[in-house]
């Protein structure tokens, strides 16, 4: 398939994710009968069952969102045709699935929700990083995406860096899949670091797929 048409499945995966979290976040009550929040909710807590009211909505379109966006980030590596793009595809499509995987777990089976949700914030560094790369050392007159796409590449990967290093940070006190669990904290905060943080690599993700795609 055309690498033009291929490029559609960023968008459309991207669209399924967003119609998901509007969906659940309109719905949403939490255990305090209380409205979702974008400034101290997780995004997870969308598709925690039993407490969000549409959780389905939300882990069904985390599963066809990372589903759909794999065979434009296999796409993207065909055509670039160079290691460092064929790295960022590997850590993409560990990403897609780390997304997909996050839906299937949702947050009521935190181990298993944890793990997943780590493996997407890794891999999604990673995939940033060696496309990142792969869009810097481009030879002149085989411009595939523009060099200067590379300023959002470089602010996604500042977002995913702060928090993956807010996440290790904690790691002394009480591991990864504590820091992420609104229980964590029972007097939730009017703005909560680690909820904003997530938000921010959420949007950033977003932005540089669809923008990748929209840039060919």
């Amino acid at each position: 398939m055309p690498l033009h048409i291929l490029r559609l499945f960023a968008p459309a995966g991207a669209a399924c994710i967003l119609l998901g979290i509007i969906v659940a976040a309109l719905r949403f009550r939490g255990r305090q009968a209380e409205h979702y929040s974008f400034l101290n909710h997780f995004i997870s807590e969308l598709g925690e069952v039993g407490v969000s009211r549409s959780a389905w909505a939300f882990n069904l379109g985390l599963i066809l969102g990372g589903l759909i966006m794999l065979p434009f980030l296999i796409e993207l590596g065909i055509a670039f045709r160079s290691l460092l793009a064929w790295l960022g595809v590997a850590a993409g499509v560990l990403a897609a699935l780390g997304v997909t995987a996050v839906g299937i777990f949702p947050l009521n089976r935190l181990t298993a929700h944890a793990a997943a949700a780590i493996t997407y914030f890794r891999s999604g560094l990673a995939m940033i990083f060696f496309f990142g790369l792969a869009i810097f050392v481009q030879p002149q007159g085989k411009i595939l995406v523009p060099k200067s796409l590379n300023l959002l590449s470089l602010g996604a990967f500042l977002v995913y860096a702060a928090f993956l290093i807010r996440l290790a940070r904690a790691k002394p006190v009480r591991p990864p899949e504590e820091e992420l669990n609104p229980l964590s904290n029972p007097a939730r905060p009017h703005i909560w670091l680690s909820a904003v943080m997530e938000w921010a690599v959420f949007l950033v993700s977003i932005l540089w797929v669809v923008g990748i795609a929209f840039s060919l």
